[in-house]
């Protein structure tokens, strides 16, 4: 590795706050200014506007739980990402399908499945919800309060171009599963 492509990594470690600060005169200087916390800013600003522009029902979610700028920063701070916005939402969202919040967990699932059947994917997708969807969709859209969610009660959403209106959901019970 040449001086040139070892400061160009070194510089991108320091926006993506990946620690150490390697032994280098100029980059021990960037990581003391303060532009370098201006230039983070701007990149994870970015970065925010594309996911929020791409996804929006789990924008709102992680904002009204108070979690969204904390992960987006952890996300870009952990992964290579791409310059295309649609790979970048991609990304983000797969980053929580095993978040440990259910609802957090199935609402970029269904974002993700939505994206990738409108970007022409035959996969089909599932989404297991704890509570009715249409209820999250509709207070993340409103701003009212989420439905909780409903004990002893699942709905199995399908995403994929081939379903009318490209969405069919299931409820179950555990009544109607012990039958």
């Amino acid at each position: 590795m040449n001086a040139l492509e070892r400061q160009q990594r070194g510089l991108l470690a320091l926006i993506k706050d990946r620690g150490d600060v390697p032994d280098d005169p100029y980059l021990q200087r960037v990581a003391r200014s303060r532009e370098l916390a201006m230039m983070r800013g701007i990149a994870l600003w970015w970065r925010a506007l594309a996911v929020q522009m791409q996804c929006p029902l789990t924008t709102r979610l992680l904002k009204r739980l108070g979690c969204f700028d904390a992960l987006v920063a952890a996300y870009f701070d952990r992964n290579a990402t791409s310059p295309f916005v649609e790979e970048v939402s991609a990304g983000f969202l797969a980053s929580l399908h095993g978040h440990g919040d259910l609802l957090i967990r199935a609402v970029s699932r269904f974002e993700h499945a939505v994206l990738a059947v409108k970007g022409g994917s035959a996969a089909s997708y599932e989404i297991v919800w704890d509570r009715h969807p249409d209820g999250v969709a509709q207070a993340l859209e409103t701003g009212a309060e989420l439905p909780a969610p409903e004990p002893n009660t699942l709905y199995r959403m399908h995403v994929a171009r081939d379903l009318p209106g490209m969405i069919a959901c299931v409820r179950e019970t555990e009544e109607a599963n012990s039958e």
